[in-house]
């Protein structure tokens, strides 16, 4: 069975490679719904994403009680580098936020039970900046950033610190992605102050549990921006004529393409 980094990814790749590696040819059908849920032991919801993302970059169509194909070169699929590099970024930032979750939940525990009066109010200066950005309608990145920077230092761990800024550097990444994601100021700055709330307090269990939260709402607009990329990409692509290929020198992509 597969392990969590997103799953959804993870199937998307898995076709991609039998694509790739001419296991599956265009015009021929991918692994069906069942198939893929039975050998990678997944939802059926899941591969119904992973399905929805490859007909975005173009590699597949889906059709009912047909189920998806890959599609014969052309030019919206084979130029579609912007969602070729989306899927690869997706997956390095999958990766990141999943370690992310693994270091702040217990930053969150370590601040509430370690936090000094001076790293306390370095959070509620980080949560009245962000308020303040809000009400002139743009918030920037590192204003966010700067709320888990304070809690990091809160923990009074020299490493975590450390770590956190290499980290926060990636971040601001998907930060700009989900800066469009409707709505979600108002809820990251409920979060922030369910976290502060919890570490002024000294509770480590409520600490963890909020930043558990936060981080399942910041995953989730992740997700939201890069659907939103990948549908952007897949209007740009249908504007592209596509590329007539000639029987004699048409063929399945291999390993050695790769």
């Amino acid at each position: 069975m597969l392990q969590r980094r997103t799953l959804t990814s993870q199937v998307s790749d898995y076709v991609m490679d039998l694509i790739r590696k001419g296991v599956v040819k265009p015009g021929q059908q991918v692994p069906t719904e069942a198939e893929l849920t039975k050998l990678l032991g997944v939802s059926r919801t899941c591969v119904r994403e992973a399905m929805k993302t490859l007909q975005s970059m173009g590699l597949v169509e889906i059709r009912q009680r047909v189920g998806a194909t890959v599609l014969e070169p052309s030019s919206a699929n084979l130029l579609n580098a912007e969602g070729f590099l989306l899927a690869v970024q997706m997956q390095k930032m999958d990766d990141l936020l999943e370690f992310r979750r693994i270091m702040e939940v217990g930053l969150a525990s370590l601040a509430a039970e370690k936090a000094e009066l001076a790293d306390v109010e370095a959070m509620r200066k980080a949560l009245e900046n962000y308020r303040a950005e809000m009400g002139r309608q743009r918030v920037d990145c590192n204003t966010d950033l700067s709320f888990h920077a304070a809690l990091a230092a809160a923990s009074k761990n020299p490493i975590a610190v450390m770590v956190w800024q290499m980290l926060s550097d990636h971040l601001t990444q998907v930060l700009a992605q989900t800066s469009t994601v409707p709505h979600i100021c108002d809820e990251t700055l409920r979060d922030h102050e369910e976290i502060y709330e919890a570490v002024r307090d000294r509770d480590p269990s409520r600490a963890r549990e909020a930043m558990r939260r936060h981080l399942d709402n910041a995953e989730r607009y992740w997700h939201m921006a890069l659907n939103k990329l990948h549908r952007r990409s897949a209007n740009a692509s249908k504007k592209l004529k596509p590329i007539r290929v000639h029987a004699r020198s048409a063929r399945s992509f291999s390993a050695a393409d790769v």
